[in-house]
């Protein structure tokens, strides 16, 4: 009986040893066919591929597009800072950061508290733009002012509010030695920055472009030690964005009486005249406060065509700058810019006599530069998508406003 029993139940264990046996098999073989996907897995790990390079490429084109005004059905809001009391025409401002060299050198907190204002204030000013005219440091060789004038202008990086700055003679000295600022204030420091157009000789030149309020404009800045091939640099990139509102800054242009010094002379006759977009020059290095108005007839019929404003702005004789900055507000219905003078340091608003420090010009705000008789516009005139940054080694690099930028010079 014991016997026919044990009988009975041998096949039912040989049928639960073949099922285990079974089992495991499949688990082998599925873990083995996982090592080599089917069409349809590998078609949906290229889908996501796709999907994370979309993603990728649109985030570039975000951030590398063409600046452009956004046009919204909303009007922008108007200027509202007390430095234009009484004025509510203002669209947006430019403002101006003249000599730090002192600062640098035995105030640094001061630098720091001018360029805080910028940032504080933005808002209220519709703060586009802040161009830098040279003399950083009082003397080059000094590291320990390069670091003051680097945390000081840190503070415009880390808001992300556009500016431009170029070399004085202070910054390079008598050896024209510009190993210090390409440390500092190279290229590499602001090839990201959407606004960034391109640089001559990592940034010895460079030039931003800003749009605002559906104006175009060119900020060109040239630093010290302008010659040849300079001028030759500065002329391409003109002419290429001829369609732009160029702002030339420089180091060295206007004097103390309003007078253009010799660079000055030479840069109003090769750069200036040639140039039917420019409308705006501004300088530091001579000290005080000075403008002079040139009216220029480009298509030689006796009668001008264009004025362009010539700006001095210096404060560093007035114990060493006390803080003095310059917000220019642009008034685009009536083609006006009214120039306040301010310090955030000793909360004046001029240094010199009132009518130097604050004041009023007319600036022609025509997109369109006016033409010679009988030239029609052509389709070649529309802005490059790529500019040679360095004439005489015939470089191209792209436009930082049409393509992703990369290192050019």
């Amino acid at each position: 009986m014991n016997v026919s029993m044990r009988d009975q139940e041998q096949p039912s264990y040989i049928i639960i040893k073949i099922m285990i046996v079974l089992l495991f098999l499949g688990c082998v073989i599925s873990g083995i066919l996982s090592l080599f996907p089917t069409k349809q897995t590998g078609l949906n790990a290229q889908v996501a591929s796709a999907e994370r390079h979309i993603h990728q490429r649109q985030f570039q084109r975000v951030f590398f597009r063409k600046p452009e005004f956004i046009h919204e059905d909303h009007q922008e809001p108007k200027v509202s800072h007390k430095l234009f009391k009484g004025i509510h025409s203002i669209d947006f401002t430019f403002a101006v950061l003249p000599d730090t060299q002192y600062y640098s050198r035995s105030h640094p907190d001061i630098f720091k508290r001018m360029n805080r204002w910028f940032v504080d204030n933005r808002d209220a000013l519709q703060l586009r733009y802040i161009f830098h005219l040279g003399d950083i440091v009082n003397n080059h060789d000094q590291p320990y002012q390069w670091k003051a004038a680097d945390k000081a202008m840190r503070i415009l990086d880390d808001a992300m509010l556009p500016y431009g700055i170029i070399t004085g003679n202070h910054d390079v000295g008598f050896q024209k030695n510009y190993r210090p600022f390409y440390h500092y204030f190279g290229e590499e420091r602001y090839l990201w920055n959407p606004w960034y157009g391109g640089d001559y000789e990592n940034n010895k030149g460079h030039f931003d472009l800003i749009n605002s309020d559906g104006q175009k404009y060119i900020m060109l800045g040239m630093g010290w030690g302008i010659g040849g091939q300079e001028i030759a640099w500065m002329n391409h990139v003109l002419h290429d964005y001829r369609k732009r509102i160029a702002i030339l800054f420089v180091h060295d242009y206007l004097g103390s009486y309003g007078k253009r010094t010799v660079q000055g002379q030479m840069l109003f006759e090769k750069i200036v005249k040639p140039n039917r977009n420019v409308r705006l020059v501004m300088n530091g290095h001579s000290y005080g406060a000075a403008r002079r108005v040139d009216k220029i007839d480009d298509n030689l019929d006796g009668k001008p065509d264009r004025q362009v404003t010539q700006i001095l702005s210096d404060y560093q004789s007035v114990k060493g700058g006390q803080g003095y900055i310059r917000v220019m507000g642009f008034d685009l219905s009536h083609d006006k810019v009214y120039v306040r003078t301010f310090s955030p340091q000793v909360n004046r608003t001029h240094a010199f006599k009132k009518n130097k420090d604050n004041f009023t010009f007319s600036l022609d705000l025509d997109q369109e530069p006016k033409k010679k008789a009988g030239q029609n516009r052509t389709k070649d005139q529309d802005e490059p998508k790529r500019i040679k940054t360095e004439p005489k080694h015939e470089k191209t690099g792209p436009s930082k406003t049409e393509v992703e930028p990369k290192k050019s010079k």
